[in-house]
């Protein structure tokens, strides 16, 4: 079917007006850990001037039923219906610059012809560079910098040198198909994935949505200040602290996230991985404790880890990078509201926690 009709300009939008280098993509995917995209979207569209310029048609790619939308019943009517959108913004920073930002959810239909639609809006644009933000949870400390890894169409187009330690294999989000249709079209595409602390991935956690905006300044993108997302993530540290403190078994616990992620993360700031192989290890031991939760032996040989999983996904295990659980520095279900205290056998993505 023709691309060009699942993607609609707002009426009042001349798209031949419209000019911008970057486009951020914030669509959801496996899971908003730490829900930093969510964050980031507030931010961007709270903070600077912005407006909606186009959408996709809904009706046609989203499965209402698999993925009902929410409503309020007042005693004898319906209100509030939170009908699900992918929208393109048009966004203007602090100096002046304009950008794109495309919010919404994971289309769960016709991906092939949502891609190409969107190619056809970046080339419609003029596009010049593509930036996809996500995070998911990982065996990483709070009380260090979060990783930001990158992924690319054209790995050469990355500009800080931070990638997974290995091979993965794993069930696609729609992300991954755009970044490779993107790629093949000519197009700079490039991936950032922030590294959320597991045991905190279900709470609002502002410090990922400021990594992921301190990666995209990093990426050649828009630079945008986080003053409003640092006012918010002040109290949240300072809670995570009090119930660490009041808890010896999170100490242990978060002490060993520390010890692992300083084993294999060099000091300074935009650091490498001193060994590979090290760090694989480290994943594929993570890995293995999800697979061995399933009855699955982990797949891949010869320094390649395979997941044969959805990774980060709501339910399901998540993929891990520089850093890995064990039974050491690991505690259960006596950690306080808000936080988690992952074992060898639980799944990081267990019952809703509440905010901090």
């Amino acid at each position: 079917m023709d691309p060009t009709t699942l993607f609609s300009y707002e009426r009042h939008v001349d798209s031949r007006a419209l000019h911008g280098s970057t486009l951020l993509v914030t669509l959801s995917a496996f899971t908003d850990a730490g829900d930093a995209q969510r964050l980031l979207d507030d931010h961007l569209l709270n903070t600077l001037s912005s407006r909606v310029v186009g959408r996709l048609d809904m009706d046609q790619v989203h499965d209402y039923a698999g993925r009902r939308p929410e409503v309020t019943l007042q005693l004898d009517h319906f209100d509030d219906y939170e009908k699900p959108e992918i929208l393109l913004h048009e966004v203007t920073d602090e100096q002046g610059q304009t950008f794109f930002l495309l919010t919404g959810p994971e289309p769960s239909f016709q991906w092939e012809r949502v891609a190409s639609a969107l190619r056809i809006v970046v080339e419609q644009l003029g596009i010049e560079r593509t930036l996809l933000l996500q995070g998911f949870p990982a065996p990483v400390p709070h009380t260090r910098e979060l990783p930001v890894t990158r992924f690319a169409g054209d790995p050469e187009s990355i500009e800080v040198r931070r990638t997974m330690p290995g091979t993965f294999r794993l069930r696609a989000p729609f992300t991954a198909l755009l970044t490779m249709r993107l790629a093949e079209g000519g197009h700079d595409v490039v991936g950032l994935t922030v590294h959320v602390p597991q045991y905190l991935h279900e709470m609002s956690f502002p410090d990922a949505a400021i990594a992921l905006l301190t990666a995209v300044g990093e990426e050649r993108g828009p630079r945008i200040g986080a003053a409003a997302l640092e006012a918010q993530a002040l109290p949240v540290r300072e809670a995570i602290a009090a119930q660490i403190e009041a808890q010896p078994q999170l100490q242990e616990m978060v002490a060993g996230f520390e010890q692992r992620y300083d084993r294999m993360i060099t000091s300074g700031a935009g650091s490498v991985v001193p060994s590979a192989e090290d760090i694989a290890a480290e994943v594929e031991e993570y890995l293995a404790s999800f697979e061995a939760e399933d009855g699955q032996a982990p797949e891949g040989s010869d320094g390649q880890s395979t997941q044969d999983t959805a990774g980060p996904t709501d339910g399901e295990g998540s993929t891990g990078s520089e850093g890995s659980t064990g039974s050491e520095g690991t505690t259960g279900s006596d950690g306080p509201t808000g936080l988690e205290g992952p074992t060898d056998t639980e799944d990081p993505d267990g019952p809703d926690a509440p905010e901090a």
